[in-house]
């Protein structure tokens, strides 16, 4: 993995998650313009990953967009086709 300037721990800990046997949900929070989605893109480059960005859409559009990304990601016909009116 090439150098990520002061993210060595972060990387670690999203190596290690990404790496157990067992589901975990990470949420990557913080102050604007410190490296959120760069840390993210970087640590998810040659993996199976799923990556989401919440746009200032509605939570509605959110959630269908959501389902959408998904069922492709998965080829979850099923999935793609359902309503989904809850998280």
């Amino acid at each position: 993995m090439k150098n990520f300037i002061d993210r060595e721990n972060e990387l670690q800990f999203l190596e290690d998650q990404y790496s157990a046997s067992s589901a975990s949900l990470i949420v990557l929070y913080g102050r604007r313009r410190v490296g959120k989605t760069a840390l993210m893109t970087h640590f998810i480059q040659n993996k199976r990953a799923l990556y989401f960005l919440v746009t200032e859409e509605s939570e509605h559009q959110n959630r269908n967009a959501f389902k959408d990304m998904v069922a492709d990601f998965t080829g979850n016909a099923l999935l793609k086709a359902a309503a989904v009116d809850h998280w």
